[in-house]
């Protein structure tokens, strides 16, 4: 997963530059920074392990709503093309839920329906992995499927302000059975899998 998403922004940052309208080179790059909120609403997880404390072996799994404050800070740099297009590699630092943190690496696609240079709506998907310690090495998957209004502040200069919704899949270490009040350590895990929900609300300064 993590070499696909590696390629994938090896490309991002290759794509074709002749589709875009006569410029300067710097023109057709898109980058810059974006910060965020990030409302955790829904928590599904399915545990299986050993017991610290009975030593008996455990399956539990449950899925409720559970609300949790995180917030992000991207980087992100690409090309713009078509005048409506941009794919973007995104990287940064992120909360994914209660104490989970993890740096996403990510590869961003946006379509704005009045052109990359004026204002006007957009939407945009992005997706990849993210990058800290899992259990059994796992790769942790997120997602956001989006729409955002663009304000141009100068011909090269941009305002997003972007609300999606957010999905991760995670498989965190060191995890707290809350049903069984008791802290499984990871070497006492079999299976860690947990999937969230969130939605996202962010600003991003474009250049």
């Amino acid at each position: 997963m993590k070499r696909i998403v590696l390629i994938s922004l090896l490309l991002a940052l290759s794509v074709p530059l002749g589709a875009t309208r006569p410029g300067k080179w710097y023109d057709h790059l898109d980058y810059g920074v974006e910060w965020g909120y990030t409302a955790s609403f829904f928590e599904a997880y399915h545990y299986n392990y050993t017991s610290p404390s009975s030593g008996a072996r455990i399956d539990t799994r449950d899925s409720h709503l559970s609300y949790k404050s995180n917030g992000h800070i991207y980087g992100f740099v690409g090309a713009k093309f078509a005048r409506r297009f941009a794919l973007d590699a995104a990287a940064g630092w992120a909360g994914l839920f209660e104490s989970r943190r993890m740096v996403p690496l990510t590869l961003r696609g946006s379509y704005f329906f009045r052109g990359y240079d004026r204002d006007g709506w957009k939407l945009f998907a992005e997706g990849g992995c993210c990058l800290g310690e899992s259990h059994a090495g796992k790769a942790v998957g997120i997602a956001r499927l989006g729409s955002g209004y663009r304000v141009m502040l100068d011909r090269n200069f941009a305002l997003d302000l972007s609300l999606s919704l957010h999905g991760v899949s995670d498989h965190p270490t060191n995890v707290y059975d809350k049903a069984r009040e008791e802290a499984i350590p990871d070497a006492s895990l079999r299976r860690s899998d947990c999937n969230y929900l969130a939605l996202n609300f962010s600003v991003a300064l474009s250049f």
